[in-house]
């Protein structure tokens, strides 16, 4: 299918054209790619079957090595399994075109074929797809009872699927909801209760939006291609399907900018989008070498998502060639509530994303992740992939901390039921405490307070509160009467009690890169007493 020139589907045709050529140039005939790949051949073809005569060579080429791999094998470092779910998919896109020099379905290529079978959200509705993408009617059975099984379990009632329970990621609700909108546009599921899943799903997409085509800052793989490729999917299916909610337009063009501004000259798409991975210096060395580059995953191969991204946005831009676009779309509308547990604020100012606290830091985020109109991004992503000796660690949240009487540090996520009492105040509460933080956005500024008790006498030597990890470049400016402040990118923050370094807690890491942590350490106050701390984000022009 044709794409319309001048349309944000004509941005993301570009873009994918050029990761196809990258893919080839990179990509070895015969040994296939340099670095460790899970479904990145069979994604590549995916992508190459859209441009049969400049890459028919590279397809066959692909089909032949996906023929004579060890399915059985375990890849990588980390021993993974073959990704069935994944490569199956792929393949079944490809062959829904033509056949190639004789293969007609994924069993043509993969043999007698397998699932992981892992139990998450989006592996969950990769197999009911791959399952609707077959011919045998059992198998669509199957796949519609998975489909139903993963939406009951992880979709949430405003529309949000959570990957797991109680851990949101913008990344993969976008791709679930990618994988709904393939099943109605594609594959012409039926289903009007699907239909009505996709299009609170999508509604959730639009709601959970950041300025600056910001649709992945939560949770796992947070600033990953991946996330995005997935978004302008789930929208252009969306707009074909006519249930994309306003905004939509304005929204896809943004995600555009921010693609178009990361692809490299050579049409590499980094893995992270934000490039901290490759400007940011991780000391000491971390334990785990793929930690070595920030915002990565155990399981992330650049193979993998550039090839995943390129196919993805390729298929984004054939559900937007069936969809006229106008030449002057609605912007983003305001936004000012809680759902689904993800507190979102766009105005005409900022717009500001929070989560609430949890044991696994990857889906935590108890200060605001703020993207300003003109893109500038004051606060830290907090936390990722927690594994033994992770760089990425408790402390590294904006939460108060206990210190020892060895000098040691001990956070209060361990045990610690973290719930929103309103849309304005998150209240984390054991046996021996109950905090509380409260926010006030207002037009151009956000005031945030904390509140500590104790019920029992801690036997701690010192409270920090607040405990702030900020970017590692900012410094304390001209302080306030007896507080502190910090210049930050596109804002200024203003706390009304001294605050002063915490090295002994150094390194700490976060999605933006290193981090510095500046503390108020007192004595823990008698059980009942209530200690505060007020801080603000005052934006700046």
């Amino acid at each position: 299918m044709s794409v319309p020139e001048g349309t944000v589907g004509s941005r993301f045709d570009r873009i994918a054209e050029q990761i196809a050529e990258a893919l080839a140039a990179q990509c070895d005939t015969e040994k296939g790619f340099a670095e460790t790949e899970f479904y990145g051949s069979a994604f590549a073809a995916m992508l190459w079957r859209r441009w049969p005569e400049r890459f028919g060579d590279d397809i066959a080429a692909a089909l032949d090595r996906l023929k004579r791999q060890d399915k059985q094998a375990r890849i990588g470092v980390w021993e993974n399994h073959f990704h069935w779910e994944f490569v199956r998919f792929a393949l079944a896109d490809l062959f829904r075109l033509d056949p190639i020099a004789g293969d007609r379905k994924p069993g043509d290529v993969l043999g007698e074929m397998s699932f992981v079978r892992n139990r998450v959200a989006n592996w969950t509705l990769l197999r009911s797809t791959v399952r609707l993408c077959g011919t045998g009617s059992f198998e669509k059975i199957i796949g519609r009872i998975e489909r139903w099984l993963a939406l009951a379990v992880y979709q949430k009632p405003g529309g949000f699927i959570e990957d797991q329970r109680g851990a949101p990621t913008q990344q993969y609700h976008a791709f679930a909801t990618a994988l709904l909108g393939y099943q109605i546009a594609v594959l012409e599921e039926p289903s009007a209760d699907l239909r009505e899943r996709f299009r609170t799903a999508l509604h959730a997409l639009v709601r959970t939006a950041l300025h600056d085509g910001e649709v992945n800052a939560i949770g796992r793989g947070r600033f990953q291609s991946f996330g995005y490729a997935a978004a302008a999917l789930a929208l252009g299916a969306g707009l074909r399907l006519g249930c994309a909610p306003e905004g939509s337009i304005a929204l896809l063009r943004a995600i555009a900018d921010r693609l178009e501004a990361a692809l490299g000259p050579d049409g590499i798409l980094p893995l992270m989008i934000t490039r901290i991975d490759e400007r940011e210096e991780v000391t000491p060395p971390p334990h785990h070498l793929h930690q070595r580059q920030i915002g990565w995953h155990s399981y992330n191969n650049g193979p993998d998502y550039l090839a995943f991204s390129g196919a993805v946005l390729k298929l984004a831009a054939e559900q937007l060639a069936a969809s006229p676009e106008p030449g002057t779309p609605l912007p983003l509308p305001i936004e000012n509530g809680l759902d689904d547990g993800i507190r979102v604020v766009r105005n005409a100012a900022y717009s500001a994303i929070t989560t609430l606290p949890r044991r696994t830091i990857t889906a935590a985020q108890p200060l605001p992740y703020i993207v300003t109109t003109d893109g500038t991004r004051p606060l830290p992503s907090y936390g990722d992939e927690t594994l033994p000796d992770s760089i990425y660690t408790p402390l590294s949240m904006p939460l108060p901390v206990f210190e020892q009487h060895d000098r040691t540090f001990r956070d209060i996520l361990s045990g610690t039921n973290f719930r929103w009492a309103g849309p304005d105040k998150i209240v984390g509460e054991t046996s021996t405490f109950r905090f509380e933080r409260r926010f006030r956005f207002e037009a151009e500024s956000i005031e945030i307070e904390d509140a500590f008790t104790l019920t029992d006498a801690s036997g701690h030597a010192l409270l920090h509160l607040p405990w702030l990890t900020l970017p590692a470049s900012a410094e304390p400016a001209a302080k306030t009467d007896q507080g502190t402040a910090f210049a930050l990118t596109g804002a200024r923050l203003e706390c009304d009690l001294p605050l002063t370094e915490v090295t002994a807690a150094a390194p700490q890491y976060g999605i933006s890169g290193r981090l510095r942590v500046w503390s108020n350490a007192s004595s823990p106050p008698p059980p009942g007493e209530i200690t505060t701390a007020r801080y603000r984000i005052l934006f700046t022009a």
